[in-house]
């Protein structure tokens, strides 16, 4: 954890809280582009879309920071640093969160819905934290873990539904693919922190990374074995949905990018307490898109939230005196 002055706190806690933002975002379009042609209209994508949906994606995100890094001329820099102990840790980091975590966290859109999928990958912050302190010793102190409860409370209660629930075997499914989506981005978080540690990494050049390393597993690897080949490409590549990729890909990278920084800069345990408002998030977009009404259950959840992240990360001048 590198930030040495209040207004790099300050930073990191606003780069948090728009990770969460952007990630909602990204959550819902997801769910949109998945449920429309030719994912729901090809018989080959209906089997593999999850996973080729995941390949452009990243491949996107890919592309959108070869154009920053290019742009702040750090692109040549990106062979030499995979190749260090630190680029290392960020591979490990991209298979986890990307090929295992995003891969079985769009299963878990498809199967289970969005909103499902929200509030059970949002126990991803609580095996992070338990993660960040054995491996990063990072500390949370009980106020801290009492806010990082109420989050989930507050991120569990708010999609809670329990006269419209489809118990059918899909949807139990979808929450067997959240469970896993979690665990990958819990230990994604903390392997990325532990490259970023020592300095020679920075968060761009990590992202690169991971974005890099996920999308060559993605082609060379889980296309492939899971998919059989390359037909669910192709087929994407002459639809419409491959602008709306493009666009998901970009607010995706805002996302990871401003997660990045802000676990750079205020720690795992703190970025995290600030990401897992994507489930409120994920909630008010769907709404706002996708049409809805909102409530007071609404209201008192995303306060719950709200006062949740408040406890779990404390204020910016506490966290320069506990260094």
């Amino acid at each position: 954890m590198k930030a040495k002055t209040l207004n790099e706190v300050k930073k990191g806690y606003f780069l948090g809280a728009l990770s969460g933002m952007t990630w909602g975002l990204d959550t819902v379009l997801i769910g949109i582009i998945m449920s429309a042609a030719p994912f729901t209209t090809s018989v080959t994508l209906i089997v593999t879309g999850t996973f080729v949906c995941s390949f452009f994606h990243d491949g996107f995100a890919t592309m959108w920071m070869s154009l920053f890094m290019t742009s702040k001329k750090k692109i040549k820099y990106v062979g030499s640093k995979i190749k260090t102990r630190d680029g290392l840790f960020c591979v490990l980091g991209a298979v986890l969160g990307g090929p295992i975590g995003m891969s079985f966290y769009m299963l878990g859109i498809k199967n289970a819905g969005p909103a499902y999928t929200a509030i059970i990958t949002s126990s991803y912050p609580a095996l992070g934290v338990v993660l960040a302190y054995f491996l990063l010793k990072e500390r949370l102190s009980l106020k801290g873990w009492s806010g990082l409860l109420l989050c989930v409370i507050g991120g569990v209660w708010l999609s809670y539904a329990p006269a419209n629930v489809d118990y059918s075997p899909a949807v139990y499914l979808g929450i067997f693919y959240a469970f896993i989506s979690a665990l990958g981005w819990a230990l994604e978080s903390v392997v990325c922190a532990y490259g970023m540690k020592s300095g020679k990494v920075d968060p761009e050049m990590a992202l690169t990374i991971r974005e890099l390393s996920s999308f060559v597993t993605y082609g060379c690897l889980v296309i492939p074995i899971f998919c059989g080949g390359y037909d669910g490409i192709k087929e994407v590549l002459y639809s419409n949905s491959l602008y709306w990729l493009l666009l998901t890909a970009l607010i995706g990278v805002t996302s990871y990018i401003s997660w990045y920084k802000a676990i750079d800069s205020i720690g795992a345990s703190r970025g995290i307490s600030f990401n897992v408002t994507y489930s409120f998030w994920t909630i008010v977009f769907t709404l706002l898109l996708l049409g809805g009404e909102f409530s007071w259950k609404l209201i008192f959840c995303s306060l719950m939230i709200i006062c949740g992240v408040s406890l779990a990360v404390g204020k910016p001048k506490n966290l320069l005196a506990n260094k």
